[in-house]
């Protein structure tokens, strides 16, 4: 089995800001009608490639298809096929208590089913997903399936928390991923950055890179607090281990690509927060903007595609 885990400082989001944004998506969602040219925007303006062919608009049963438009190729390389059509359907949604989808994916390189489901989306306190997907070609060792859950109560619940207070439970979000080759879990926590709170010696790494890193977040959290920004420490443990049979290989093979292995995960992890951080520090969007980027992005997403008609 393999443990990896990494701790960084990242800006805080504001809750007001998170929950308004998604309410003012969901509206421009919900503003679209359809007919037999396609789904159209409240203005008017098509949504390429959407089409409704079961049901009522944005009621459980509706069920749409999504086409694409081939992504440009690359200087010197051919055109690509055409992404396979994809098939979304509503399951449940009302906004008071919660909004639920599943997309069946149908395509050469995979084929599969991808559900989410979001709780009270008007002020939304929690976000689960499953998926399970296999290779058309088929074979034992060409699927994979996972679910993941993120409990945004519990979120912005530890991100409130007074210094020095008991972690929850269950981190606020948990991962599961299963190949027939192993299974991986992945966890992250959070907390004010600056708290004082004490980690385990299980959870950090060597003592100089843990005073590198704990004096860089520190850092940074001072920097954000002193332009009246808050702060947050995230840590995210990853889990790896393989099954039945092949636990005794796949523990070796992990065993031998550990120090790199930890070496890309801390990298990772580092380049997530920097872009993170980068987006923040440079200004969010306000709702408003943010609604009306929302709907040019959807009018005209798949340029090439010609739209429904």
């Amino acid at each position: 089995m393999a443990r990896l885990h990494h701790t960084v400082t990242v800006a805080a989001l504001d809750r007001s800001w998170f929950e308004e944004c998604a309410a003012l998506l969901l509206d421009v969602v919900e503003s679209t009608r359809t007919g037999p040219g396609g789904t159209l925007l409240e203005g008017g303006e098509p949504v390429p490639g959407v089409r409704l062919v079961r049901g009522r608009h944005l009621r459980a049963g509706a069920r749409y298809t999504v086409t694409q438009a081939p992504a440009p190729p690359a200087p010197g390389r051919a055109p690509q096929a055409p992404a396979g059509t994809l098939t979304v359907g509503i399951r449940e949604w009302r906004r008071s208590t919660a909004i639920a989808v599943e997309q069946r994916v149908a395509s050469a390189e995979a084929a599969g089913r991808v559900t989410l489901r979001l709780r009270t989306p008007d002020r939304p306190s929690g976000l689960e997903a499953a998926c399970t997907l296999r290779s058309p070609a088929g074979g034992f060792l060409q699927r994979i399936s996972g679910r993941a859950r993120c409990d945004l109560a519990a979120w912005w619940a530890a991100v409130a928390a007074p210094p020095g207070a008991l972690p929850a439970a269950r981190p606020p979000v948990s991962a599961r991923a299963r190949h027939p080759l192993g299974r991986a879990d992945l966890s992250i926590t959070v907390r004010p950055a600056g708290d004082g709170a004490r980690r385990t010696g299980a959870e950090a790494p060597e003592a100089g890179a843990r005073k590198a890193g704990k004096d860089a977040r520190k850092a940074g959290a001072e920097a954000w607090e002193a332009a009246g920004v808050g702060a947050w420490e995230v840590g995210v443990l990853v889990t790896v281990r393989g099954r039945a049979l092949l636990r005794p290989p796949a523990a070796l093979a992990l065993l031998l690509f550990r120090i790199p292995l930890k070496r890309a995960f801390r990298q990772g992890i580092e380049e997530a927060a920097a872009r993170w951080n980068e987006v923040v520090d440079a200004g969010l969007p306000s709702p408003g903007e943010l609604r009306a980027e929302f709907t040019e992005a959807v009018a005209t997403r798949n340029p090439g595609d010609p739209g429904p008609g």
